[in-house]
């Protein structure tokens, strides 16, 4: 009676530390790397002095309460700018791995004529970077409105895209053109790319990267092999006292379970498969069916925005008249895997029919939702499909608003698209008065 009742503790205790383990995952997993004004953190603020500008820019103050700085953007340079470069490395070349980081947040107050801001975070690599040469460090960017509802601005690391010019700058060839987390030298943040003439005063106050000390499904893996140690061990026990047919009993079972956890393996894979679409390898019209209906309900009841982009590959049937269809569903395969490389967790990618796709952003107001479909449509415009070359396609941009549904915002959406192949393709349109 007392060895059982010692088991039962021992197995609640379990119990009530795997809980924590599970719902307290965040608090114990969180890593947080602060950028404090007040930690010894080496800077610097620059204009466009160096290319021939003539930006006047003044440190104001750096104190315990932050960093604050003003720069007077001037005629005299094609891209007038200034920025503020916070060094978070040991050195130009030797900086921090943040490839597990997934976000970063900005308490940072701005004055002035530009409606963005710029946030680079600078990621050394000697395959292309060289320590003699300042900009050759790959800047991976970030470009926001200036106003904020809340008191911090907040980014994923999977909104981040590397600036073109940088690229186009330094040929960087396509398989080094992604995002880059692993050594990061340092922070900058800069006039946004409207190159607004005229005062702008900065005052940052802290900064945080947010990551996580183990993956999380490292974290899970640990959990269940450690109940895999205990049941094992409570096995042990159980076959130690219990009789022969208690032990063939348990062989049973856990035949049962390995069956029914083959089963479930399966029935996940075929619905899988039920919801892609063959070719892509991106969601099929069924696959999207969820996640329109979960953003139908948060706009509904939590007012959270819901936003689509309509995409239409331009001029596909010539690619298929001319390189034959079986270039075409590689062409489409391929676009495909770039859009979904470079899109948010949350948003849900599908093949429409045909050349034509859809992108669902939940929780997304259509001005962002129009600068991904920006974004993408560089993406496409600029990579190289083999055989084919160069191929661009056709955006329309739709948002639920009022009292409008479902329909109405695919059917803006196509008008929006529509008026993107009459201006010429390769462009974005927006929807207006859903």
């Amino acid at each position: 009676m007392a060895a059982k009742l010692r088991l039962e503790k021992t197995l609640f205790v379990l119990v009530v530390l795997t809980a924590v383990a599970i719902f307290g995952r965040d608090w114990l997993l969180r890593e947080t790397f602060v950028i404090d004004p007040a930690a010894d953190f080496n800077s610097r603020l620059y204009g466009d002095k160096n290319a021939g500008g003539t930006t006047d820019t003044e440190l104001l103050s750096r104190s315990p309460e932050g960093f604050e700085w003003r720069c007077d953007l001037r005629s005299g340079s094609a891209y007038p700018y200034c920025g503020f470069e916070i060094f978070i490395g040991e050195s130009r070349t030797r900086g921090i791995d943040m490839s597990d980081y997934q976000k970063v947040r900005l308490w940072l107050d701005y004055e002035g004529v530009n409606t963005s801001i710029r946030v680079f975070l600078r990621n050394f690599d000697r395959r292309y970077s060289s320590a003699a040469d300042d900009t050759s460090t790959k800047y991976n960017q970030v470009e926001f409105a200036a106003d904020s509802p809340q008191d911090f601005y907040e980014f994923g690391f999977d909104d981040f895209f590397v600036a073109n010019w940088w690229l186009r700058e330094h040929n960087i060839p396509p398989h080094l053109s992604h995002p880059q987390f692993n050594n990061l030298v340092s922070l900058e943040i800069q006039t946004g790319s409207g190159h607004m003439l005229g005062e702008h005063r900065f005052a940052l106050r802290r900064v945080e990267l947010v990551g996580q000390r183990y993956d999380t499904a490292d974290w899970y893996l640990g959990i269940i092999l450690a109940w895999a140690g205990v049941i094992l061990g409570f096995l042990a026990y159980r076959v130690a006292v219990l009789t022969g047919e208690v032990r063939d009993r348990k062989i049973r079972e856990q035949e049962l379970i390995e069956v029914n956890a083959l089963l479930d393996t399966r029935s996940r894979q075929l619905e899988t498969l039920a919801k892609t679409d063959s070719l892509t390898g991106a969601f099929n019209r069924q696959g999207i069916e969820e996640a329109i209906k979960h953003g139908l309900w948060e706009w509904r009841h939590d007012h959270k925005p819901l936003s689509i982009v309509m995409m239409d590959v331009d001029h596909f049937k010539q690619i298929n008249d001319t390189y034959g269809h079986s270039v075409g569903d590689i062409v489409l395969a391929g676009i495909s895997s770039l859009v979904k490389e470079h899109i948010r967790t949350t948003d849900l990618f599908a093949r429409w029919g045909g050349e034509e796709f859809v992108l669902v952003c939940r929780n997304t107001r259509i001005n962002y939702a129009a600068h991904i479909a920006e974004k993408l449509r560089r993406l496409i415009a600029e990579h190289d499909f083999e055989e084919v070359g160069q191929v661009t396609a056709s955006f329309g941009v739709a948002a639920l608003s009022g009292k409008s549904s479902i329909e109405d915002l695919f059917q803006g959406a196509d008008e929006a698209l529509y008026r993107a192949k009459d201006k010429g393709r390769n462009r974005t349109e927006v929807a207006g008065g859903l």
